[in-house]
């Protein structure tokens, strides 16, 4: 719990000192866990929004080449009443890996219109 608590201060503090971040960062195992006999595997997600679908075939299809599905969607809400359009997708890694590395740079290289977000999550499992 400690090692995942001062990872998320680490990720926090880089973010405002404007350093780059990566994917495989946080693709850590805890040892402690691990010797316990979990095993932990990475499921890396990637969003993308904008109010504008021309342009997102780019980055829509990078996430297909690379194996995430990608789903498109039209959306909107209270919060934002102007239809918008959503490009999202997700890969499970069984450990840390640069092709996510890869992939996130890629998307950001695309240059696609609207705002990315992604994030790592862990997904545990029992050997």
């Amino acid at each position: 719990m400690f090692r995942r608590t001062a990872l998320l201060i680490a990720t926090l503090l880089a973010g405002a000192a404007h350093a780059a971040t990566l994917p495989s960062d946080l693709m850590l195992p805890v040892p402690e866990r691990a010797a316990r006999g979990y095993v932990e595997s990475w499921v890396f997600s990637i969003e993308i929004e904008s109010d504008k679908l021309t342009g997102m075939d780019a980055c829509r299809k990078i996430l297909t080449e690379r194996g995430f599905t990608p789903t498109l969607s039209k959306t909107a809400s209270t919060a934002v009443p102007a239809l918008h359009f959503k490009v999202s997708g997700r890969k499970e890694y069984a450990q840390a890996s640069t092709e996510a590395d890869d992939t996130l740079a890629a998307v950001r290289q695309a240059q696609c219109p609207g705002t990315l977000s992604w994030n790592v999550s862990v997904k545990q499992g029992r050997r």
